[in-house]
C-alpha cells in the first residue's frame, strides 16, 4: 500500500470518527431540574417517611429535591418559575393533591401553563381522578386513582408520617409534552383554580426537558508534511515527493541546485 492509499484511508477514518461524535451531540435532550426556592415551605419528611432527596431520578427524569420542601397551594393560589429553555421537549411536575375527597372526582381543580418566548402558551387542566390524585392513597373517602390514559403516573411509593395519618403515600409525576417543536420555554406556572373546600395542590419537584445547544466544533490544524530525505544528499524521497506538492517543488529546487 503506497502513501497515497494510506492518506486516503486515514482521511476516511477521521471523517467516520467525526460523524460518530456528531451523532452523540446533535439534538441530544437533557433535563434541567428547577429548584423550588423559597415558595417551598413544607418539609417533605414531615409528610412522608424517608422521601427521596438530593438530585433524585424519578420516572426517568432528574429533579432537584435538595431543598427538602414542597409547595402547598390553596384555593386561588399560584406559583411560577421562569427561565429560558430552547428547543423544549416537555415539562415534568411531581404533583399530587391533599384533602382530595370523592366529591372532587372529575373536577378541574388547577392548571399548568407553559409560556414561550414568542408569547404563546400551552395550558393543561388538572382533573381529579384523571391526572391528579390524593397523595395519601391509604386514606379513606379520597380519590386515590389516576386514569391509565393520562400523562400522569406514580414514581415513588412509601409511608405517610403517623402525624399525617400514616398508611401508603405516593408521589406522582405529571408529564406535559410540548405540542409545537422548536419553542423556547420562558415560564411554568401552576395555578390552584379550586374555589371551594380544603383541597390543596402540592408540588414536590419540577424539571424541564430541552435540547442542549450543540457545541461549536473546534477545527483541528492540518500538520505540514515533512519531506523525507533518501540516501542521496540533497534529493527528496520519490515516494513522498510524488504525493506532497511542496515536496515536489523542493525536489526540483534541490535537483537544480545539484
Amino acid at each position: 500500500m503506497d502513501a497515497r492509499t494510506l492518506a486516503k484511508s486515514a482521511k476516511a477514518l477521521i471523517l467516520a470518527a467525526g460523524l460518530i461524535i456528531a451523532t452523540t451531540v446533535v439534538g441530544a435532550a437533557q433535563d434541567a431540574p428547577v429548584p423550588l426556592g423559597t415558595a417551598a415551605t413544607v418539609a417533605l419528611n414531615s409528610w412522608y417517611i424517608a422521601p427521596p432527596t438530593g438530585q433524585a431520578l424519578l420516572g426517568a427524569h432528574t429533579f432537584d429535591l435538595t431543598g427538602g420542601n414542597l409547595i402547598l397551594l390553596g384555593n386561588g393560589q399560584s406559583v411560577s418559575f421562569t427561565g429560558s429553555y430552547a428547543g423544549v421537549k416537555g415539562a415534568y411536575l411531581l404533583l399530587n393533591s391533599s384533602n382530595t375527597y370523592t366529591y372532587y372526582t372529575d373536577s378541574v381543580v388547577g392548571q399548568v401553563v407553559l409560556t414561550f418566548s414568542d408569547g404563546t402558551t400551552q395550558a393543561t387542566d388538572l382533573i381529579v381522578g384523571t391526572n391528579v390524585r390524593e397523595w395519601r392513597t391509604g386514606a379513606g373517602a379520597t380519590v386515590n386513582l389516576l386514569s391509565p390514559t393520562a400523562n400522569a403516573a406514580q414514581v415513588w411509593s412509601g409511608t405517610a408520617q403517623a402525624g399525617m395519618g400514616g398508611g401508603t403515600a405516593v408521589i406522582d409525576m405529571l408529564s406535559i409534552p410540548v405540542t409545537i417543536a422548536g419553542k423556547t420555554l420562558s415560564s411554568v406556572t401552576l395555578n390552584d383554580t379550586n374555589t371551594f373546600g380544603a383541597l390543596h395542590l402540592q408540588l414536590a419537584g419540577l424539571t424541564v426537558d430541552y435540547t442542549a445547544p450543540t457545541p461549536t466544533p473546534t477545527p483541528t490544524p492540518t500538520p505540514t508534511p515533512t519531506c523525507t530525505m533518501n540516501d542521496h544528499a540533497g534529493k527528496v524521497s520519490a515516494t513522498t515527493a510524488q504525493n506532497v506538492p511542496h515536496c515536489i517543488a523542493k525536489g526540483k529546487d534541490d535537483a537544480n541546485a545539484g
